[in-house]
């Protein structure tokens, strides 16, 4: 099932052209619609029985992995719903890993997290994002609709953490006080997070009904004109996981590579640029104009890479070992988030998404760490 098309008025006069319409750097992979809690303000409206259109299968998602990393994407988010609910979650994430994605994050309520996936992220580098809406267990579980959900949250977010694994939480506001958001914080500090961002809900969704208003574009964090792009469990594509008025192809149909150079998403990502970020540029007292530093952060559309390397076996601790007699090291051992860089550097964005380098300050999801130029390689410790 296809979202409705929604006029974004691409008609209108255009600013600026978007420098980045046919490039991919980072992509999201639902793996699911399915979630074990009800949250009141999701975007995707998921609960434990809306799969109905998880219709994927590990071989389409190992597939659009490999599309996406010949056509230059280096940085991949596993999403959902819960991604864990995927029957194919852990062997997908070792895919991932196998194929040299040099980011990879979970996006999760971590109520499902076991051992096993704790482990093989800890000795692989793979990264986890989180959201947690209250110190209190009532508060919390009042808003997943599920009771013992903060529990379960945050005795694997400690896990986690006590593993050294790169983990990022936003706290979303709905209806909590400000006293209740800034205790929230404090409380993941105090944990051991690192990275504690704070968001208001968007009208998408479920969030359509809390704000009492229809989705629209400007709801966007804006980010999203940038080599960003988000694939379903129906297979339908869209620039950004909230953008589900705003289709731009199905892979069902058509290729990875048909869909980047699409002139659907080359149009959408332009309205966003033109409706969504300039704006906020000139909010953030850019008066409008992309700067030299914006445009270096995106780097051109990417040549074809060459074949993927032959299947490395698995870690030791592997959730599917392939080939366990003859395990090797990890490439890089767990490490301590990148240092925070300084305001005018960055402006984070603390929702669900990406890395993001650039203002202005994203008030949804994205940012997970360590924050990098797009192209950038992970550094390797010595």
């Amino acid at each position: 099932m296809h979202a409705p098309h929604v006029d974004v008025g691409l008609g209108s006069k255009q600013t600026t052209r978007s420098p980045a319409t046919k490039t991919l750097d980072f992509l999201w992979l639902e793996l699911t619609n399915r979630c074990n809690l009800r949250c009141v303000h999701c975007y995707t409206e998921s609960h434990p029985h809306s799969g109905d259109r998880d219709v994927l299968t590990a071989q389409d998602y190992d597939s659009l992995m490999r599309q996406a990393y010949d056509l230059g994407c280096r940085k991949l988010q596993f999403i959902g719903g819960e991604p864990q609910l995927n029957r194919d979650f852990q062997k997908l994430l070792v895919t991932a890993n196998t194929i040299s994605f040099e980011f990879i994050e979970v996006f999760s309520n971590l109520t499902q997290l076991d051992d096993e996936t704790i482990c093989y992220a800890a000795s692989n580098g793979i990264c986890f994002a989180t959201s947690v809406y209250s110190d209190e267990p009532e508060a919390h579980d009042a808003i997943t609709g599920v009771r013992s959900s903060h529990a379960r949250t945050i005795r694997n977010l400690k896990k986690l953490i006590d593993k050294g694994i790169e983990t990022r939480v936003a706290t979303i506001v709905i209806n909590q006080d400000q006293a209740n958001v800034a205790r929230t914080k404090r409380f993941l500090v105090e944990l051991g997070v690192s990275q504690v961002r704070s968001a208001e809900t968007r009208e998408f969704g479920r969030g359509e009904e809390i704000l009492s208003r229809p989705a629209r574009l400007e709801g966007l964090c804006g980010h999203c004109w940038s080599g960003k792009l988000c694939i379903a469990p129906d297979g339908a594509a869209y620039p950004c996981v909230m953008a589900r008025q705003w289709p731009v192809g199905n892979v069902l149909e058509m290729s990875l590579a048909e869909i980047v150079a699409g002139r659907s998403l080359e149009d959408m990502r332009q309205a966003i640029f033109d409706t969504v970020w300039l704006p906020k540029l000139a909010d953030a007292g850019n008066g409008g104009e992309v700067g030299t530093h914006e445009l270096e952060m995106v780097r051109k559309p990417s040549k074809p890479q060459k074949p993927h390397k032959p299947q490395k076996p698995p870690k030791p601790c592997a959730p599917f070992k392939l080939n366990p007699k003859h395990p090797h090291k990890p490439k890089t051992k767990p490490g301590h988030p990148a240092q925070k860089p300084s305001d005018d550097e960055c402006f984070p964005c603390p929702q669900s998404c990406v890395p993001d380098t650039v203002p202005p300050e994203c008030p949804q999801s994205c940012g997970p760490f360590p924050a990098r130029v797009p192209g950038e390689k992970k550094k390797k410790k010595e």
